[in-house]
């Protein structure tokens, strides 16, 4: 396909798979050096990796440059979104020890800095993302000394989000992780809680994709 088709092809998926609106929340896509540049404001977390998830599996292209934003719960500035981050790792026992480097411009969160687990890792990210105005979470952690990573330590840490996030009752849900894709199973009371925990889910770095089962019991 030529770049037309290409382009043609994601936005006709993005609007029938994810039900994005065009008007209401229009991705820009462009070709960039045979990769697909995608821009633009979503709703959630999991429209934004699975907007990017649809336009790798297009042939053709070399890659995806992902400037994809989150709409935040709540705006505020870079300053403001700062210290709530600074705020949440102080207040958090197993990251109030270690340096973090937090640089937030225009609502876009960078973490830098040298964590001793994944779980740190994937903690800090975490609490990022849950600031209400994040639009975007770079997790640059570096580890020392060096992990190797597994599906089982994206369950832990896909378990650790929803115990710690309020609008969910982990109690019965399950989580698991198969080659990087999470599977949630089990019983939550509302659509909103089972789009959190889908969402809590996408947080977690590394996760590759999320397949939500959860049923909605009221």
């Amino acid at each position: 396909m030529n770049a037309t088709e290409i382009i043609k092809t994601i936005k006709a998926s993005l609007e029938k798979d994810l039900h994005i609106d065009p008007v209401k929340n229009p991705i820009h896509l462009k070709m960039e050096n045979g990769a697909i540049l995608m821009e633009g404001m979503v709703d959630r977390i999991s429209h934004k990796k699975k907007a990017l998830l649809i336009a790798m599996g297009i042939s053709g292209t070399s890659g995806v440059i992902d400037r994809l934003r989150v709409k935040p719960a709540k705006e505020m500035g870079d300053k403001e979104i700062k210290n709530h981050i600074c705020d949440a790792f102080m207040e958090e026992q197993t990251l109030n020890n270690i340096k973090f480097d937090v640089e937030v411009n225009n609502s876009i969160v960078d973490i830098e800095g040298t964590v001793p687990s994944l779980s740190h890792k994937r903690l800090a990210g975490l609490l990022a993302w849950w600031v209400p105005g994040s639009v975007d979470v770079i997790n640059s952690l570096e580890l020392n000394p060096p992990e190797e990573d597994s599906d089982d330590e994206i369950t832990e840490a896909v378990m650790l989000a929803l115990e710690k996030d309020k609008l969910v009752n982990h109690s019965n849900i399950k989580a698991s992780t198969k080659n990087w894709v999470v599977t949630l199973d089990g019983v939550v009371h509302s659509e909103a809680a089972k789009n959190a925990a889908e969402d809590d889910a996408w947080y977690v770095w590394g996760v590759n994709d999320v397949v939500n089962r959860l049923k909605v019991m009221r």
